[in-house]
């Protein structure tokens, strides 16, 4: 739907709920009706109409041979006004802008088609710019926050300069920025250092001015870091930087950690997929170690699991998410007591019970139903 039929749809409902309102309109000194197409059949100028009860207070509409093209007016019950232009295909088009009731401008877009493109501005309620936007191609590409006082509240950077305020904070003068965020005058919310648009560093910090998240470009590393409110790390992933439309895909570790310290999981990467990954107790004994493999379109798993005193528990192999082959399982004091074939599709088809001192004490083998033999 574009966003002038939308829009109507808006009006419509809006002046729906005041069955009781009545809107006038006028189209160059004659009365007109928007809700009978006769009336303004093949006519151009500008048509305004009012209703003093309505949710639409006043809308100044330009007409051209009877369609709705050119610049269109609304002011709403609460004082809220609208400026902007229709095109020939319904959609709004140009400079629109919105001016609150006390007539200070909160928002001013640049619309191609009813598509956001270039700078896009909102105002704080005292009048000073609040966020500027920069639309490419429907995604938003920059973004700077201010407060009141100029100093910035958000930024996210481009590759190439796009306005003259994102030449330096966005590192495209020849040296990296080096910015401080703040959440209120006064109150830092974190740093950031771009050089040509690329994040170099970030800081954020919580509203106690408290470490929560780092993030740091190194070597062609891109280090990503999360804290436990404490100090302690909490999280990290250390990946090779990487244009995002590469096929290469993830490469690098990932770890995490305990508030006590402890590291608790560790995971390898390459080629895009996750290759290693080994988990701790808290106790510092292993809890698990996983291997993964891909073959072709099937991924395997070797998955080795112990016990919090480091003996072996299990041994289990996968492919696809199912089990595969044959899995082991030991007691606490490293015993094998159980193991398992599994076929296609995760069926199991026989299981060896063994005794607490690892003979063996029963076989069964398992038929499509589950029955034994």
């Amino acid at each position: 739907m574009s966003s002038h039929r939308a829009l109507t749809a808006i009006l419509a409902a809006l002046i729906s709920v005041n069955a009781h309102a009545i809107q006038r309109c006028e189209l160059n000194g004659e009365s007109v009706s928007r809700s009978n197409g006769n009336t303004t059949a093949g006519k151009s100028g500008l048509m305004r109409c009012t209703d003093e009860d309505g949710q639409v207070r006043r809308l100044d509409q330009t007409l051209r041979d009877g369609r709705y093209v050119g610049p269109v007016v609304m002011v709403l019950a609460d004082g809220e006004r609208r400026e902007y232009s229709i095109n020939e295909r319904g959609n709004r088009d140009g400079v629109a802008r919105t001016f609150d009731g006390k007539g200070t401008l909160r928002k001013e877009e640049n619309l191609e088609d009813g598509t956001a493109v270039g700078v896009q501005k909102n105002f704080a309620e005292a009048g000073h710019l609040q966020e500027l936007r920069f639309a490419l191609v429907r995604r938003t590409v920059l973004t700077i926050g201010y407060l009141a006082d100029g100093t910035l509240s958000e930024l996210r950077c481009a590759p190439v300069t796009l306005v003259p305020q994102d030449r330096d904070v966005c590192g495209h003068g020849g040296r990296a920025s080096e910015v401080t965020l703040y959440r209120e005058a006064g109150r830092p919310s974190g740093t950031l250092s771009y050089l040509k648009g690329q994040m170099q560093r970030q800081t954020v910090l919580d509203r106690e001015g408290r470490l929560v998240r780092s993030e740091e470009l190194k070597e062609g590393r891109r280090i990503k870091r999360v804290y436990y409110a404490s100090g302690q790390p909490r999280s990290e992933t250390d990946f090779i930087e990487r244009d995002p439309n590469s096929v290469e895909g993830r490469e690098g570790t990932a770890r995490e950690w305990a508030e006590s310290g402890q590291l608790t999981q560790m995971s390898t990467w390459a080629g895009g997929y996750e290759q290693h990954i080994e988990q701790w107790y808290l106790n510092g004994q292993r809890k698990a170690r996983q291997q993964l493999r891909r073959e072709g379109r099937n991924q395997e798993r070797t998955t080795e699991s112990f016990w919090d005193n480091g003996k072996p528990a299990a041994v289990n192999q996968e492919r696809n998410g199912r089990l595969w082959g044959w899995q082991r399982y030991f007691n606490e004091d490293g015993v094998l007591q159980r193991e398992e074939e599994h076929g296609e599709r995760g069926l199991l088809l026989r299981r060896k019970r063994y005794d607490a001192r690892g003979t063996l004490e029963r076989e069964e083998r398992f038929l499509e139903d589950g029955s034994r033999i």
